[in-house]
């Protein structure tokens, strides 16, 4: 059991970890520490998957360790931006109740169907829109890594002068920002999606008890 906690796609993770610790400590105080913290546990998050492939080190606690890292990263640093820009700090709460909420309902309600949540036959009878969205590799990639560097976009914005940030004001309006947006879609496509699929399970659930009540009741009568 111990070799597993040990693989080489978790003890990744376990440095994103670390990383991500760094960035909450500097974040206010030393931008330039901090968002190199951030953007090299974001890094991590491309090289943990392709060693579990390559290794075969696939772990459904490699799986969810990567999956709540993935949230704590993001969240975190929607709390950062809440903090500097305090003026929209309600769309940056927002923000993070739907990434939670929908990353954790979509994850639940395939694991416990038994399936990998991007495999495509646990997605088969899932909203088109996720299909479509994790059965294409690059639209997957340009959605996820547009969102997150969006935040990480407007965390550099604030503390850079204006001089300076041409290039990136630029490159967040027409690039980063879109693919935010669609992000966001993509969530709450995923967030129905599972909460529906949840909904007819219990649904099912509770007409299979009613006819075996019906069932026990006729046999009682008889």
């Amino acid at each position: 059991m111990s070799s597993i906690f040990l693989y080489v796609p978790n003890l990744i993770g376990y440095a994103r970890v670390f990383l991500l610790i760094g960035f909450y400590v500097f974040a206010l105080t030393r931008w330039e520490v901090a968002i190199c913290a951030y953007i090299a546990s974001f890094a991590g998050d491309l090289f943990d998957g392709y060693f579990a492939k390559k290794l075969n080190q696939s772990s459904t606690f490699g799986m969810i360790l990567d999956m709540v890292t993935d949230r704590i990263a993001t969240t975190g640093l929607l709390s950062i931006l809440s903090i500097i820009y305090p003026r929209y700090a309600i769309i940056f709460t927002c923000l993070q109740g739907l990434d939670l909420s929908s990353h954790w309902f979509h994850m639940y309600s395939t694991a416990t169907a038994g399936g990998h949540h991007k495999d495509k036959q646990t997605l088969k009878k899932r909203n088109f829109i996720l299909r479509i969205y994790y059965g294409s590799y690059p639209l997957f990639a340009y959605l996820c890594v547009s969102a997150e560097l969006t935040y990480v976009a407007l965390y550099i914005l604030y503390f850079v002068s204006d001089d300076n940030t041409f290039f990136l004001s630029r490159l967040y309006s027409f690039f980063l920002l879109p693919g935010c947006i669609l992000k966001q879609l993509v969530n709450i496509a995923q967030l129905t999606s599972a909460a529906n699929e949840l909904a007819a399970r219990d649904r099912d659930a509770a007409l299979i008890a009613a006819q075996k009540n019906d069932s026990n009741d006729s046999n009682k009568n008889r």
